[in-house]
């Protein structure tokens, strides 16, 4: 829903478009927390997928709306720092919590979907729309036909090539994660625990690594030669990683591979430098879109990988290791588009008017 929902914040404004997301993820949640029969409760997870949607969207379209456009990296990769603190802060001490109180999963959601309908009434009260005026001068926008928008977005390859960058910056990070990293730390002679704790680590350095990049993007006025350190990190970490044995750098390497996934902060920076503001919300759909698409494809190659590489070789861990290198690849990918296909938009608009004040 990434594309449709850009399209949408673009017609609507942002304002209404948070309350349409707040209000489906609460209904969302209670109907799901009530729903005893397999169909309603997968109908209430998906509404609750389509509200979740205007989420980040709507806080980059924030950002580059009133923040000023030479700190957006920043203040993008600040979005991301709360964006992943949260749920590393909440679900530990959640899971905790609900065990020792002995709280089900339906008061859980019944509860969220009460703060969903907080977080719409404090939305209503004090979220302003988009900038509608500049200084003395009210910017009136000539509506335009959603299809058209669309075109425009899919007839340029600069958009495809950030999005491009920006998945290979953050799929490994997500796939150690979510499938087979506790695993495969274990056969490399690391405890569970370790395990967890060490994909933990790579999550912090995300967090942290989003907006120290931003800073560093914004403080040199530059994006490529950024995001292209973030690719070199990221190949260096995965590299280090999948065929070091000295546990010290591997912890290391796991901090430092979050740090450089944290780079892909810079793609959405970037490709709001690259259209007009009716353009832009569409634009982050699209990176979205990319993101989640790949992702989806290319886990189940890997896991593929894995398994056939394991009917061949005796040794788990240097199958697991053979199946890994196409991180690497990934990595290699993000290198390569960030050297070659980039291009530099010295945090500028690259098609839009920079207005300059005049020194007194």
């Amino acid at each position: 829903m990434q594309i449709p929902v850009g399209i949408i914040a673009n017609r609507i404004g942002l304002k209404k478009s948070l309350v349409l997301g707040a209000g489906l993820c609460a209904v969302a949640c209670i109907g799901f927390a009530y729903s005893h029969q397999y169909p309603g409760a997968v109908s209430f997870r998906i509404l609750m997928g389509l509200g979740a949607s205007f989420g980040f969207i709507c806080t980059l379209i924030s950002v580059l709306d009133w923040m000023p456009h030479r700190y957006s990296a920043i203040f993008i990769g600040l979005s991301q720092f709360i964006g992943t603190i949260g749920p590393m802060l909440v679900a530990g001490p959640l899971e905790t919590y609900t065990e020792t109180k002995g709280i089900d999963w339906r008061t859980v959601f019944l509860g969220m979907g009460v703060v969903g309908l907080i977080l719409l009434v404090l939305v209503v009260l004090f979220v302003e729309n988009n900038k509608e005026k500049q200084g003395q001068y009210t910017v009136l926008k000539k509506p335009q036909k959603a299809s058209a928008l669309v075109s425009q977005l899919f007839s340029r390859m600069q958009p495809w090539y950030i999005a491009i960058l920006s998945v290979c910056l953050y799929f490994t990070i997500e796939y150690f994660s979510e499938n087979e990293g506790r695993a495969f730390l274990q056969l490399k002679g690391f405890k569970l625990s370790t395990a967890s704790y060490m994909l933990t680590l790579s999550w912090i350095g995300y967090a942290l690594g989003n907006p120290l990049v931003g800073f560093i993007s914004d403080f040199m006025k530059r994006r490529k030669i950024v995001m292209t350190g973030s690719a070199l990190l990221g190949l260096a970490s995965i590299s280090t990683i999948l065929y070091v044995d000295i546990k010290p750098l591997v912890c290391i390497a796991f901090f430092t591979l979050g740090m450089s996934a944290g780079g892909q902060s810079i793609g959405f920076a970037t490709i709001g430098d690259q259209f007009k503001s009716q353009l832009v919300a569409i634009g982050f759909g699209l990176n979205n879109t990319v993101m989640a698409a790949v992702s989806g494809i290319t886990a189940p190659i890997i896991g593929f990988a894995v398994e056939y590489r394991k009917g061949l070789m005796e040794d788990t861990l240097a199958a697991y290791t053979s199946a890994f290198s196409l991180l690497v690849g990934i990595s290699l990918i993000a290198v390569i588009v960030s050297i070659f296909f980039i291009k530099e938009t010295f945090c500028k608009s690259a098609v839009e008017f920079t207005y300059l004040k005049p020194k007194r």
